[in-house]
């Protein structure tokens, strides 16, 4: 009875480029089909939610407009007391309500589902023993996980980038029907736009970095969702510790930071954009040296 040999093929050269390793991680990433269902369905949230948030910011402004300045005194002509559509953007964006980043308003369930899929893309592998067969095929270990931050980097940016353009386009009738004006000459809608390309890849490489380190998809999705989402709710609490300095760390968590570098404009008490952005990419780095490390030197 003859059998065949399932064994993979023999590299004759002993060396893959760089190209080759980038295409076959481009493969692997494609071919899933719950990798396909999980970029289609943060696309979907993103868009969704940051239609949603267009809508709302509409109703918003019209009602400060209608009655953000009721009350400001007994035998004022009510039509006389209305406030102007420039008024009431003012005042909303006093209260945190800032137009310019509509179309990234449903960023953060992109960042959950982008971050959580970096951290799967070589969590599984190890989990299968896929990772053997990878370090095989690719003795320096390195470039396979470069290829890996390259593809998350794209993928990602080009999706958020995407999702977000979608979202500006279908919010600019709706905050329209508002008497909003939206537009790319807005100042801070397409920085913003960019810059959230940026910000998800970073949390995509902040994922496959834990996913690298912890070697877990439960504890690498975990550790994310804490760093990125947790701890920023429970940052609040360092407030109520005696002194100043504890008023300021929060401002240097990842997802605060990284959420002022989509801001424009210096704001009082707070960190710069560009500040947030190198303090973004500093934790990024933190948690990149030590996966890196760790993929050369400890056994897979």
């Amino acid at each position: 009875m003859s059998t065949i040999s399932t064994s993979a093929p023999r590299h004759t050269g002993g060396w893959v480029s760089f190209g080759g390793v980038l295409r076959s991680e481009w493969i692997k990433f494609r071919s899933l089909r719950s990798t396909r269902l999980l970029l289609a369905f943060a696309f979907l949230a993103v868009v969704g939610v940051g239609t949603m948030a267009a809508w709302l910011r509409g109703v918003i402004i019209e009602n400060i407009m209608s009655f953000g300045s009721s009350g400001r005194g007994s035998g004022v002509d009510p039509s006389a007391s209305k406030m102007t559509l420039d008024q009431a953007i003012e005042l909303a964006k006093g209260q945190g309500i800032l137009l310019y980043n509509t179309p990234i308003a449903g960023l953060q369930l992109g960042i959950l589902i982008l971050g959580a899929l970096s951290v799967l893309l070589i969590s599984s592998e190890f989990g299968t023993g896929m990772i053997r067969s990878t370090m095989t095929a690719v003795p320096k270990r390195l470039p396979a996980f470069f290829a890996k931050a390259i593809v998350l980097v794209v993928v990602s940016y080009v999706l958020t980038l995407a999702a977000a353009f979608v979202t500006f386009l279908i919010s600019v009738p709706i905050m329209g029907a508002y008497g909003i004006e939206l537009s790319l000459s807005m100042d801070g809608v397409l920085y913003s736009m960019l810059m959230a390309g940026v910000y998800v890849a970073g949390v995509s490489l902040a994922g496959l970095s834990l996913g690298t380190l912890l070697r877990s998809s439960a504890g690498g999705i975990i550790v994310l969702v804490a760093l990125f989402f947790l701890v920023q709710i429970a940052a609040p609490l360092l407030t109520l510790v005696p002194g100043d300095f504890w008023k300021y760390v929060p401002q240097y968590l990842p997802s605060v930071a990284g959420g002022r570098m989509l801001e424009i404009g210096e704001t009082a008490a707070y960190i710069s954009p560009l500040s947030g952005g190198l303090i973004f990419l500093a934790w990024i780095a933190v948690l990149m040296i030590p996966a890196i490390i760790s993929l050369k030197t400890r056994d897979v």
